[in-house]
């Protein structure tokens, strides 16, 4: 029975420190003024645009930041842009979440680099 307890015990601070880490990003992102939300490596950015637009805005910023397009594909709901900054890899995930918002998600480098990625994402807002 004390077994249980302590385990139970052990569980749920277990968990709490696990969704605090995640809390703490996700609301640090907030405070930031809504602009972006940095997670397990991407930075994630809604845009109150079309996916099409959205999608050329992306690959126009790609262009004005020399990153190279070694792929690009645009499907109806979603898109994808796989590019190359020197020898880091760059991908751009764009996703349809209505026809005025778009989902679009950054990582640099297999890691992410927040502010590689935050870099991006701001071009891509110039970019429309």
């Amino acid at each position: 029975m004390f077994k249980n307890r302590i385990l139970t015990l052990f569980l749920v601070l277990s968990m709490g420190i696990a969704v605090s880490g995640c809390a703490a990003v996700v609301l640090g992102g907030a405070a930031a003024g809504g602009t972006y939300v940095y997670v397990t490596g991407q930075a994630k950015q809604k845009f109150n645009a079309d996916l099409t637009s959205t999608y050329k805005a992306a690959l126009k910023s790609c262009k004005k930041l020399n990153l190279t397009v070694e792929d690009s594909k645009k499907k109806l709901s979603e898109a994808s842009i796989k590019a190359k900054d020197v020898d880091t890899a760059v991908i751009i995930d764009l996703t349809y979440v209505s026809s005025k918002v778009t989902d679009v998600s950054v990582r640099y480098g297999i890691l992410g680099d927040e502010v590689a990625s935050k870099r991006v994402l701001a071009e891509i807002n110039k970019s429309f």
